[in-house]
């Protein structure tokens, strides 16, 4: 488990599942509420994917911290994902990346970007290409076993991204649920993605 400062009186408040899953930018109505594109809106796919991925994970009898963009509570897991599309001014700028705060992460990451390649065949970015990858604000809120990563699955003002992810979100949910499982020893429980 990594370790963090808290405070002097230690976590007075938490929750305690194997996975937690972030939408990325749910519930929000100002300010940060993620990128747009002509197929679709970022906060209305990241709740699609972090509910199917949650379902899949419950389903099988994995605990599950399901969180929106704006849960301030400390959790502690053996896996925390948060899930984000990117965006970009110039059409097709962007792609597939991952975020994480800590190089113990990377074996994860590495894992993610190995498994999701399989499936999405469009441009990838280096990892943490971005301060607001390797600094992204809720990983002070989740303490895990394994590690800790943002997921961002693709470009939505890309049209051939953007149609390929409108497609498969249901999909996309059974990837991350898969790659979670797996990373927690239980991947047998969970029925591999298609690849379409």
């Amino acid at each position: 488990m990594k370790h963090y400062y808290i405070a002097s009186g230690g976590i007075q408040k938490y929750d305690r599942a194997e996975i937690y899953i972030q939408a990325g930018h749910e519930g929000r109505t100002r300010g940060a509420t993620g990128t747009s594109g002509p197929y679709g809106n970022e906060i209305d796919w990241t709740p699609i994917v972090a509910d199917e991925a949650t379902h899949i994970l419950e389903e099988a009898g994995i605990t599950v911290i399901r969180s929106n963009a704006d849960r301030r509570k400390y959790s502690i897991v053996d896996l925390a994902l948060s899930i984000h599309f990117d965006g970009c001014t110039t059409q097709c700028g962007s792609g597939a990346s991952i975020g994480y705060d800590d190089h113990t992460d990377k074996p994860a990451a590495d894992e993610w970007k190995a498994l999701y390649s399989n499936y999405f065949k469009h441009k990838w970015h280096k990892d943490n290409f971005t301060k607001n990858l390797s600094n992204y604000y809720n990983f002070k809120y989740t303490i895990t076993r394994d590690a800790e990563l943002v997921l961002e699955l693709g470009d939505l003002t890309c049209p051939t991204q953007a149609k390929w992810m409108k497609n498969n979100l249901k999909n996309l949910g059974n990837i991350v649920a898969y790659f979670a499982a797996k990373r927690i020893g239980k991947e047998h429980l969970i029925k591999k993605p298609y690849t379409s």
